[in-house]
């Protein structure tokens, strides 16, 4: 044992050869701390001096490599002076530049998830060797910032230009697959043969077989693109990039600059490019909020982590084949669970295999899965129409219409041909899971699986828990979102669990404005400016009116003093007229062939509310904002006051995740502390004649004549 730290230990293997093994020993999860920086240096140099030292290998002993930089210091980074901001950098920069000057190979083994400076870290490195469940990527433009410890500036030199340009300014995931299409990764095995297959590429480097200082050299020269490449290259992406990033986050387009001003240029030149354009964007005015929100998510992920380990989900059992269940089961098959897909129509079951193929072959025609793998994926799926299929199941998710009394029938039909051991569950968005387990056998393994639609690309899972659930059954489920590639957070069972009930407060405001003749075109518009990618309007009609209008009756049986609406709403009106949103080809909205996908306003429209209109009142647009988003951040300050989420940080993260809250705001108990609870509840009293959904609850009100802040809270409950 040549070292042994509280983050990171170096041990021989023999024959010249060392192991760097980042193993947090405080967590569960490898994180760059500013301590395990620090304990990195000095492993470094004292790989250095080894004696007889002739490769270097970088692993971890966790499930993951490592998921970049410490959370809980993100904060004071944003608040330093650029001068200290860039030195920083340059710290971890430079001892990430002293390994890749080691005088011997080195090899970062990879498995699980390297994220942002774990990343940054197995790009200094000269060969990287991945598992096949391995993932890496470079998030920093979700934080408002672009890469720091030299990522700009060695990813292009490793994977290409184009590659790069991808991979930072959207900070999206790249398997190992990709990985080793691209370049970035030299070998790809199986999980338990990682570490083999980095020490048998590590020691045929060492004896010469391969040339790793040619590696190096390529590294340490600027890009082999003439003026004009670089130009086009550059050029061609910034509209895609502009699009994916929205108008509220420079951070990719400062990304994309960054990549063609350093591309030209020495490494060392370069280097000084990107700890530059870092520093500017720390210090902008919507970092600290997308840092809090990237902040939240990690911990959120990192809960749902430590519950589990016990999971595992080889068969999996999709009641209903309709809109959500065939989506449903797709996503499983494609996170390489088998799965049996049940319908009572046998023509339900034709569709839904022919939608999912269809999609499948799309991925392949973009280059995101090969031909091979949609024939596997497809294979992993079995429709059915008998329920005695589900004999050998783990999980079996009911995904049928949003009747109470059809999901009832359809979970007590199937739970008896369940294994002993199996969970089921529910994927109702709104209907309490208590009610739905009346008459199960085994309520205790009961819970909601809250799927978002459409479920390929919502991120958001809510884990349902009701009366009876039992931890082991939370804990199953959250592995089962985990495997399924989502992000789940625990809420309590009640009407709307978390995402709806708030976003129906939300959408009361926008009724309320309708009824003080407020332009319903209008109120789009000033809330997609705010951040929305839809606003009110164009958000009911991609729900569906019916749909909406049942939600928000069932809201109102349960919370009848604050979310029922006074006489006949707009969504009343819509619902008389059939004009029930896209499915329809009229809503808010009028959606006709080759328009936009938003649809085109319908200015006669209108006219048909004018009678529903119980005053017009001039209205601000300052003042539309607010009575669209105070009772938003009411409600979601009563949903954790009761105890039906367990922190801030997870209710910002579903709030973003789930209904598309603009994530450069950090969320809303981000943005209630920000503003000041007392300045927030003050300012809630110029609205508190227009209804209950204006008034704040209890600990809110209490929480702002304390002088606290849900920070603090949030702090506080973890600890």
């Amino acid at each position: 044992m040549l070292m042994q730290g509280q983050y990171v230990r170096v041990v021989s293997v023999g024959d010249g050869l060392y192991e760097l093994v980042f193993d947090n020993r405080l967590d569960d999860v490898n994180t760059l701390s500013q301590a395990c920086i620090n304990e990195f240096g000095d492993a470094v140099m004292l790989l250095r001096d080894a004696e007889g030292l002739r490769g270097v290998v970088i692993s971890s002993d966790h499930e993951d490599f490592i998921l970049g930089g410490d959370a809980s210091e993100f904060d004071q980074h944003a608040r330093m002076p650029n001068h200290e901001l860039i030195a920083l950098l340059e710290e971890m920069k430079n001892w990430l530049t002293r390994l890749e000057q080691l005088p011997v190979p080195t090899v970062a083994a990879c498995g699980g998830d390297a994220s942002g400076g774990g990343f940054e870290l197995t790009l200094a490195c000269d060969y990287r060797v991945m598992s096949s469940d391995a993932r890496v990527r470079l998030p920093h433009v979700r934080r408002g910032l672009i890469p720091g410890w030299g990522g700009t500036v060695r990813l292009p030199r490793v994977v290409g230009l184009d590659s790069a340009i991808d991979w930072i300014c959207t900070g999206r995931y790249v398997d190992a697959r990709e990985a080793l299409q691209t370049g970035l990764a030299n070998v790809v095995v199986s999980p338990s043969h990682l570490r083999e297959a980095a020490l048998d590429l590590l020691r045929r480097c060492a004896d010469g077989e391969f040339d790793f200082q040619a590696r190096r050299q390529s590294k340490q020269q600027a890009l082999p693109l003439s003026k004009l490449a670089l130009t086009l290259a550059v050029e061609s992406a910034r509209g895609r990039i502009a699009r994916i990033a929205g108008k509220h986050n420079p951070a990719a387009i400062r990304a994309l600059d960054t990549l063609l001003l350093q591309a030209p240029l020495s490494v060392e030149q370069a280097m000084e490019v990107e700890a530059q354009h870092y520093a500017e964007l720390a210090g902008s005015e919507i970092t600290p909020a997308l840092t809090s929100l990237f902040r939240s998510e990690l911990q959120t992920k990192q809960r749902a982590r430590a519950e589990l380990k016990r999971s595992d989900f080889k068969r999996v059992g999709v009641l209903g084949a309709g809109v959500m269940g065939r989506a449903i089961a797709a996503q499983a098959a494609l996170s390489q669970m088998r799965v049996v897909m049940l319908d009572a129509k046998d023509q339900q079951l034709v569709d839904a295999m022919e939608e999912i193929s269809s999609k499948l072959s799309r991925l392949v025609e973009r280059k995101k899965l090969d031909a091979e793998e949609r024939v596997r994926i497809l294979t992993r799926i079995r429709p059915a129409l008998s329920r005695e299929e589900f004999v050998d199941v783990d999980l079996a998710i009911e995904a049928v219409i949003e009747d109470p009394g059809v999901k009832s029938a359809a979970l007590l039909a199937v739970e008896k041909y369940l294994p002993e051991h199996a969970i089921l569950a529910t994927n109702t968005s709104a209907i309490p899971v208590g009610g739905l387990a009346r008459g199960l056998k085994r309520p205790e393994q009961f819970c909601g699986i809250h799927f978002f639609n459409p479920v390929s690309t919502k991120p958001l899972v809510e884990v349902v828990r009701a009366a009876k659930t039992s931890d082991e059954t939370v804990r199953r489920a959250l592995g089962f979102a985990k495997a399924m590639g989502k992000t789940p957070v625990v809420v309590r069972d009640c009407p709307g669990f978390f995402v709806n009930r708030v976003l129906h407060s939300y959408l009361q405001g926008f009724l309320f404005l309708l009824r003080d003749g407020v332009d319903p075109y209008r109120v789009d518009r000033l809330m997609e400016e705010y951040g929305w990618s839809l606003g009110p309007a164009r958000t009911l009609d991609k729900l569906g009116i019916d749909t909406s209008l049942n939600a928000s009756r069932m809201l109102a049986a349960a919370y009848p003093e604050r979310l029922s609406f006074p006489g006949e709403s707009a969504l009343d009106r819509l619902r008389v007229l059939r004009r029930l949103g896209r499915k329809s080809g009229l809503g808010f909205y009028r959606y006709v062939h080759g328009a936009k996908y938003k649809g085109l306003p319908d200015l006669n429209f209108t006219a048909e509310l004018e009678d529903l209109v119980v005053r017009h009142q001039e209205v601000s647009d300052r003042e539309i904002i607010e009575r669209m988003m105070i009772p938003l951040k009411i409600e979601a300050a009563r949903v954790l006051e009761e105890g039906n989420i367990g922190s801030p940080a997870e209710a910002d993260v579903a709030l973003v995740l789930g209904i598309g809250y603009p994530a450069f705001r950090g969320g809303a108990f981000f943005a209630l502390d920000r503003e000041g609870l007392g300045r927030f509840v003050a300012r809630c009293q110029k609205y508190k004649d227009l209804g209950p959904i204006y008034l704040p609850g209890l600990q809110l009100r209490e929480m702002a004549s304390g002088g606290r802040s849900y920070r603090e809270w949030g702090q506080r409950h973890e600890a």
